[in-house]
């Protein structure tokens, strides 16, 4: 049980089953493509020999019988009709589809049809001139395999000899149905084959998507198991820490007060420290808690802008779409979101005399219809690694920050029914795009 669940939970065994069936298929089709093509080969083979020993019977028992005289043919065309009756004959027993004789020179025919329209007919028979001139020699007979109007033939070139002389070509020209049978059947295994595997391979595609899918899941519920953890352990922390930072803080501004003129900074630095670790305890809580958020339709358009305002920062430019579609939202939520975002980049980008600039773009799209927010900065961007881990929890580049920046801005993102991505390139600034369905 425990290696068939292991076998299950791992993708590169998954994925190794997968592709060795889709071999095995390729595989099997391509042998039995080849063995169809072997038997066609034998079948070819001994087609060949028992038509060349037909038509040397045929042609042993035309040169028994008949006398051909001036090049192979005699002048006397009532002689010709026992030959003709001879050829029909040959024909009708052996199923022939053409049997006829042809002088060397190519000028005369001898055919089994009395009537004109059979005799031009044969006149207009292909012949191989290869063959035919290996006949010719009157050592042997030569057979060819043809296609003619989607059917095979073989055509045998065999030497009717009188005296060790080749006299005249008897062609002899039967159905091949055998090979229509076999193309037919190679054709259709190789058809059923691709088709086959291209079924697999789409099955095997919808495994696969099913299989990282189920894998995502499985890391997501690992991920919000280890999440859950942290929180309740933050929670208990950011508790415990808060009384005594209380009591500190209190303490350092009595100190302060007490010995005023003695004007020592350690006095200062002592509340400025402890509201930073007020603030990095809230984010815990916030981070742990988790809590419902209240949504409603507003206009994402004011909020922004009102944000921006409080910032007073030059480097900000707005192109908002207008006017702005409602998205369901929590107020205080979307506004957490964009001051997150908008802290984070005016932290990376220099000053907007030195060139630096953010720009929050806002456009509808479709597929489904959704509000696109961008937030565009040319600071000094994150590395592939940075982005591929920025939205978990506890992790940061800047030594002071809590790592729970963005973690808070996904799950706020996440709650509101929306979604966050960042693209960003060392060097070259970064994008982080929100999406938020639309009211219609």
């Amino acid at each position: 049980m425990m290696n068939k669940s292991r076998l299950l939970t791992n993708k590169k065994a998954i994925y190794t089953i997968l592709i060795a069936g889709i071999l095995v298929l390729m595989l099997l089709n391509f042998w039995g493509w080849i063995f169809v093509r072997g038997v066609e080969t034998q079948l070819l083979q001994q087609l060949s020999q028992q038509w060349k020993r037909n038509s040397d019977v045929y042609a042993l028992q035309i040169s028994e019988k008949f006398i051909f005289e001036d090049l192979g043919f005699p002048r006397d065309e009532i002689r010709l009709i026992p030959l003709q009756q001879l050829l029909y004959e040959f024909q009708r027993t052996g199923e022939l589809a053409h049997i006829f004789i042809v002088s060397l020179d190519r000028s005369r025919f001898i055919t089994p049809d009395l009537d004109a329209n059979g005799q031009a007919a044969i006149r207009d028979f292909a012949l191989n001139d290869s063959l035919f001139q290996k006949a010719s020699l009157g050592r042997e007979s030569f057979v060819e395999r043809i296609k003619f109007s989607n059917q095979y033939f073989l055509t045998t070139y065999t030497p009717i000899v009188d005296v060790g002389v080749a006299t005249a070509i008897l062609i002899v020209d039967a159905r091949a149905d055998i090979f229509d049978t076999l193309t037919f059947f190679r054709q259709t295994l190789l058809y059923t084959g691709v088709a086959g595997i291209l079924i697999i391979g789409l099955f095997a595609a919808l495994i696969v998507m099913s299989i990282r899918r189920l894998f995502q899941i499985q890391e997501k519920l690992y991920q919000q198991s280890r999440l859950a953890q942290l929180g309740q352990m933050a929670a208990m922390v950011a508790h415990e820490i808060r009384n005594p930072l209380s009591i500190i803080k209190g303490s350092a501004e009595v100190l302060r007060k007490k010995y005023r003129g003695q004007g020592d900074e350690l006095f200062d630095f002592i509340p400025d420290e402890i509201n930073r670790l007020n603030r990095l305890v809230s984010d815990f809580l916030q981070f742990a808690r988790h809590k419902t958020l209240a949504l409603k339709l507003a206009n994402p358009n004011e909020m922004i802008e009102t944000l921006v305002k409080q910032f007073n920062d030059p480097r900000i430019e707005l192109a908002l779409t207008n006017p702005s579609p409602l998205i369901k939202i929590s107020d205080d939520a979307f506004k957490q979101v964009l001051l997150n975002i908008i802290e984070n980049a005016r932290q990376s980008t220099p000053e907007k005399d030195k060139g630096g600039a953010i720009i929050i773009k806002s456009r509808l799209v479709n597929r489904p219809k959704r509000l696109c927010i961008e937030i565009t900065d040319n600071g000094k961007g994150m590395s592939a690694e940075t982005v591929q881990h920025i939205f978990e929890p506890f992790f940061s580049t800047r030594a002071t920050g809590s790592g729970l920046g963005m973690a808070i801005t996904q799950q706020l993102v996440t709650q509101m029914n929306g979604e966050i991505t960042v693209d960003s390139e060392e060097g070259h600034g970064a994008v982080v795009t929100l999406f938020f369905p639309v009211k219609i």
